[in-house]
């Protein structure tokens, strides 16, 4: 069983079923191969499209940090392909790197977009914005991997973060991404409720076929990828390998992360396109409540309120058995 290159997805779901596949290849008109379509992606298809570019392929972003030569590394990167270049680092409101920021933008094509992070305040976009930063990466310590809250008191809750960051940004003709803290559905329509453009998910990402790491697997069979925070003593070790074994264990000390965090697949969602389905309809379903069809109607319309941890546990789905 083939499809043809173009084909409706309606009909090559209807073909797919009636010869009881639930995949097969797509070849263009002279025979050869285009790629593999199946059920479930000739029904993404009429729901969501993915982000590419001009050519047709995925939109790539690159995070740089701020030491060594960022604007040249930026450039490089650019030459390369890029879509986006993310100047990255846990404290985004200092002066390195609003100096880094301005470099990227001086060494970068006019209009190129740079995503510099992170902050939590109008101060810290504002800034941000001002050295040539496009969008602003929101979020301190909501992220799953992260205990820089609990270690040192630094951050603010994710909401209240990206609603203030936000509103700041649009004044300046910026945009926000919320980064950090989205475990539901219901967090990424938070999300966008408060003013954020675009959601960055890590941990949820990271139990799932394509995400970087082994597969493993616990005493029970359940299969698993290990996860860990980029200021985490491992990941510091990682970083240090180049050095001496005293400089190496001086910073082991000055962790701010969880090393090993097992992200176990979900036997029902076992890829990002699983998780996007869900993603994706818990979304639109928040759109149809609030009576929105875009984003920006939906920031108009969505009326959040405040609700205890009772409230919250009370939301939450309980298996009953009769």
């Amino acid at each position: 069983v083939t499809l043809p290159e173009g084909i409706d997805p309606r009909e090559a779901f209807d073909r797919l079923k009636a010869a009881r596949r639930t995949l097969a290849p797509v070849v263009g008109a002279d025979g050869g191969l285009v790629g593999l379509l199946t059920r479930s992606g000739a029904v993404r298809s009429t729901i969501y499209r993915p982000a590419v570019d001009a050519s047709g392929h995925l939109r790539v972003g690159a995070a740089i940090g701020m030491n060594g030569d960022p604007a040249r590394r930026a450039a490089e990167l650019v030459t390369a392909g890029v879509d986006v270049i993310v100047v990255d680092t846990a404290h985004g409101h200092q002066d390195r790197m609003v100096e880094v920021v301005r470099a990227v933008r001086a060494a970068l094509p006019d209009g190129f977009p740079i995503v510099a992070g992170n902050v939590v305040t109008a101060a810290g976009v504002r800034d941000l914005v001002d050295a040539g930063a496009s969008i602003v990466k929101v979020g301190v310590g909501p992220g799953a991997m992260c205990t820089t809250r609990m270690q040192t008191g630094v951050g603010r809750p994710q909401f209240s973060a990206v609603l203030e960051c936000s509103r700041e940004a649009a004044r300046l003709g910026a945009h926000v991404w919320a980064d950090g803290g989205v475990r539901h559905p219901r967090d990424v329509a938070l999300a966008l409720a408060a003013g954020a453009s675009n959601v960055m998910i890590g941990s949820w990402f990271a139990g799932t076929h394509e995400s970087p790491g082994d597969l493993q697997y616990d005493a029970d069979g359940r299969a698993y990828k290990e996860s860990f925070g980029m200021a985490s003593a491992r990941a510091v070790a990682d970083r240090t390998e180049g050095e001496d074994a005293f400089d190496r264990a001086r910073k082991g000390l000055f962790e701010e992360g969880i090393s090993a965090g097992r992200m176990y697949l979900d036997p029902e969602r076992p890829g990002v396109e699983d998780l996007i389905d869900s993603i994706v309809a818990g979304v639109r379903s928040s759109f149809t409540y609030a009576g929105a069809a875009s984003i920006p109607e939906f920031r108009e319309r969505a009326i959040v309120g405040i609700q205890s941890a009772s409230g919250y546990r009370e939301g939450a789905p309980v298996p009953v058995s009769w």
